[in-house]
């Protein structure tokens, strides 16, 4: 095509290899998932040459790598069975040279222990905005030499393998000066001590988020001029100066996410409500007091005392009916996330009573919830992305069994924005456990709603789902990444829906039956 006017001068057109423009392919590649990323990378040499680089904008390192002189022969595809489940082994990647090649595109690290290979990498990484580390080592100190004006995230952990192994903080408290774009410091089994008592508050000065966990804090800061950026703040098991002191937290005007969790269980409540009475947790929507002995009637002021509240976590905590009632009067308009795990005064009733009311509920976890209050339909929070739920009472229930499903699965089924779906079951041992089968006649086809579906956990239920049903899930579910539960007793049939599921759903990250998945976590 060409300009009628001036025949000579062409319209552009462009090449026929859609990644001469380097820059353009790395900004579209980001938008990929690793599975199409590596499907793009098999086109041809010049798409393998211009989006190799995105493969490395996170890299992590582990002691089970091989020897760095074995990376340089690559090894075919392999395929392995262990201990009853499928696992597959790409071609083994990176080799050497392609690590030495581009590691300058490494943006966020994470190694454990002491590791050879790293030797050769730290030369090489000077762009790294996210580190995390286990011990410090000679190669630490020169990653923060190299790195001082671009990282923004540091997690300094204590080696796990080392019975106590501690980082004494004081030691690079002085390297941590220069770092210009820090925002982000997680500090993991750490001693802080800063015995001049300026380092500490010209560090937190720069921070938006500070977590110490398990760590000792053996200077208190001075004032709120050290802390005007911070807005996350997490105290987790960790030891901090005499009660006597202000708390950490007062010392925080713009905080917006809080958590603590004592090693002792015992919070100082009588502080923290002065604190909040005061109008300084209004910027407060993000609160975490799992763990923690504060009583229920005080859960339910310091609910009341956060007009702000979105967020709220108290696992293994004494929240109960006055807590419940501050939720569902005061903040069921605005609280999206609500994690209340291992709550023994949290009963079916109040978890109908939040699913009910709290219309805007993104995120919830309870310990149980009623079969037959989910049978009634009437849940407010239709759009739900998260659900982690045991059923109760389901013997209770008068009706034969196949309604009683459809009856629980009718309720799931309203919730079309649902991600991460995990359930579970509450036994009567007087009257005997309930199975809530997976099986589309029962129904588990009423589902089909839920086309976004991505977690489907059932591993604290005893389902057992035929290959009829499992063609239903693959029909239905294809954004399934990740399956949870049991399948079959028989170890054959198991086997062939786990390559069932595996060759139908390719992005399917792992399919475990009950048993397995206990074994993997015992393993961890």
């Amino acid at each position: 095509m060409h300009n009628r006017q001036h025949p000579q001068q062409h319209v552009f057109i462009p090449s026929d290899e859609p990644l001469d423009y380097r820059d353009v392919a790395l900004h579209f590649s980001w938008f990929l998932d690793k599975r199409t990323l590596l499907a793009c990378l098999r086109v041809s040499r010049s798409w393998f040459a211009a989006l190799e680089p995105c493969l490395w904008h996170s890299f992590t390192l582990q002691r089970d790598l091989p020897d760095p002189a074995s990376l340089h022969q690559p090894h075919q595809a392999t395929q392995q069975r262990q201990q009853g489940r499928t696992v597959f082994h790409p071609r083994r990647y990176p080799t050497l040279g392609s690590l030495q090649r581009n590691a300058r595109h490494i943006a966020r690290l994470r190694f454990f222990g002491e590791l050879p290979l790293l030797k050769v990498l730290v030369p090489h990484l000077n762009q790294l905005r996210y580190l995390e580390v286990t011990r410090f080592t000679d190669e630490v100190k020169q990653l923060l030499q190299q790195n001082t004006a671009t990282l923004h995230t540091l997690i300094l952990r204590a080696d796990p393998l080392i019975p106590g192994d501690t980082i004494i903080i004081d030691m690079i408290w002085h390297r941590l000066l220069d770092f210009t774009a820090l925002r982000v410091l997680e500090l993991n089994g750490a001693i802080v001590s800063d015995y001049e008592g300026i380092k500490f508050g010209l560090i937190c000065h720069k921070l938006t988020s500070l977590s110490l966990i398990d760590s000792k804090l053996l200077e208190r800061p001075r004032s709120e001029e050290e802390f005007p950026r911070l807005r996350t703040l997490v105290l987790e098991r960790s030891f901090l100066p005499k009660e006597d002191q202000t708390p950490l937290f007062e010392l925080c005007p713009g905080l917006e996410n809080f958590t603590w969790r004592s090693r002792t269980g015992k919070l100082s409540t009588f502080k923290f409500l002065v604190f909040l009475n005061a109008g300084r947790g209004e910027a407060l929507s993000g609160l975490d007091l799992s763990g923690s002995q504060i009583t229920d009637s005080d859960l339910a002021s310091i609910i009341r005392l956060l007009p702000g509240l979105t967020k709220l976590r108290a696992c293994s905590s004494l929240f109960g009916s006055e807590a419940t009632r501050a939720i569902t009067e005061m903040r069921h308009h605005q609280i999206q996330e609500l994690i209340l795990l291992q709550c023994p005064e949290f009963g079916p009733t109040y978890a109908q009573e939040v699913l009910r009311t709290c219309s805007r509920l993104r995120v919830f976890s309870a310990p149980a919830v009623n079969a037959a209050d989910m049978a009634q339909l009437r849940w407010s929070c239709t759009g739900i992305e998260e659900l982690d739920i045991c059923i109760a009472g389901t013997r209770r229930l008068l009706a034969p069994m196949v309604p009683r499903h459809r009856g629980i699965y009718s309720q799931l089924a309203v919730l079309t924005n649902l991600r991460v779906l995990r359930l579970g079951e509450v036994t009567d041992m007087e009257e005997g456990p309930f199975l809530l089968d997976l099986k589309v006649h029962s129904g588990l086809g009423l589902l089909s709603t839920l086309g976004r579906l991505e977690v489907l956990d059932c591993e604290k239920l005893k389902p057992v789902m035929e290959f009829f049903d499992l063609q239903w899930v693959v029909r239905n579910w294809g954004s399934l990444k990740r399956l949870v539960g049991s399948v079959h007793p028989n170890f054959e049939q198991r086997d062939l829906s786990n390559e069932f599921l595996v060759s139908q759903l390719p992005a399917l990250e792992t399919y475990l039956t009950q048993a397995e998945y206990a074994l993997a976590l015992a393993g961890k």
